[in-house]
């Protein structure tokens, strides 16, 4: 699946415009709960996935524009933003993140420099390129004229969710967060209790089920067994099934004629599919038929509360669910 193009805004003065913004104001700043003063000392993190790549700055950056993704990952950590972009609104991705508190400096593909100049950023993060230099979504040109307003700490998105909820638990560490909470750890206990009663579930029905996780756009069926929160769900054993990717990706494209071959007890359909409710091909699915149909995003928002509900939702799901495939 590949996002549509991004829509650059070259703005004239961009640099003069960042240097008229206030710099006094404390609109995005990094906090921390019993961590020390997050704005003390240096900041220096070696984004994982990056050879060679180290983000480095004087002082611990005070005001932060974050892709969506990245804010609501940091957000249970105390971090506020100077402003955010991308996408994920109205979607997994977005987790708890409150859009409408937030400074927006773009949705989806559109972005403004003018914005991200007068939120005067000390740093952008946000799912990085294969370069690390900026947003994976950004042309050269954008990442250029990002990069003349503030450094860019890319997160390579790859991984399980527990694998990436530590990859942002040792960004916001890095910022001076305090990620040792009282609140913190219960959410990483009701995290791994929601996983354990997955596997628990999968345990019990190993001989029968079957899970197959779509994402639907209208006649383009999308699925997939090696992204990271799927390679999850096979650890914890449930059996995954549906068309092969190619290796060249991380998606194996179906029709709706084809993907009735593939025996599912219970089907995961993405949040974000669309054009799929009166098609009597979906209708007439076992799964559909039976009602065993829970929900997953491949970019959920990377959180141990966020993911926890999730978990809890899918293992009510495979609880219920019967053997429709005999």
């Amino acid at each position: 699946m590949r996002r549509r193009g991004f829509l650059a805004l070259t703005v004239p003065g961009l640099l003069a415009l960042a240097s008229c913004s206030s710099a006094g104001s404390d609109s995005g700043t990094t906090t921390s709960d019993g961590g020390g003063d997050a704005g003390s000392g240096s900041f220096s993190y070696t984004p994982e996935g990056y050879d060679g790549l180290t983000v480095e700055l004087d002082q611990k950056p005070q005001k932060i524009v974050a892709d969506i993704y990245s804010a609501a990952a940091l957000q249970p950590f105390g971090i506020t933003f100077a402003g955010v972009f991308g996408f994920g609104k109205g979607a997994g991705g977005q987790g708890d993140l409150d859009l409408e508190k937030e400074n927006i400096i773009g949705l989806d593909a559109e972005f403004s420099l003018e914005k991200l100049a007068a939120a005067t950023p000390d740093l952008v993060i946000g799912v990085g390129n294969e370069k690390g230099d900026g947003w994976t979504w950004w042309d050269e040109k954008v990442t250029t004229q990002v990069a003349e307003v503030a450094p860019y700490l890319p997160v390579r998105m790859s991984g399980t969710p527990q694998e990436m909820i530590d990859r942002y638990t040792g960004i916001a560490k890095a910022l001076g967060a305090d990620v040792e909470t009282a609140e913190q750890k219960q959410a990483k206990k009701d995290f791994d209790t929601a996983v354990e009663r997955v596997r628990a579930v999968a345990e019990e029905k190993k001989d029968w089920l079957t899970v197959m996780a779509l994402n639907i756009a209208g006649d383009e069926i999308y699925t997939s067994d090696t992204l990271g929160v799927t390679t999850m769900l096979a650890d914890l054993g449930l059996n995954l099934v549906g068309p092969e990717a190619p290796k060249d990706s991380a998606w194996a494209t179906s029709s709706w004629e084809k993907i009735s071959d593939y025996d599912a007890d219970v089907i995961l359909l993405a949040e974000t599919s669309s054009g799929y409710e009166e098609n009597s091909l979906w209708t007439s699915l076992p799964a559909v038929e039976a009602d065993q149909v829970g929900s997953w995003d491949d970019k959920r928002a990377y959180s141990y509360t966020v993911q926890t509900t999730w978990l809890n939702d899918l293992a009510e799901v495979l609880e219920k669910a019967e053997d429709v495939v005999k």
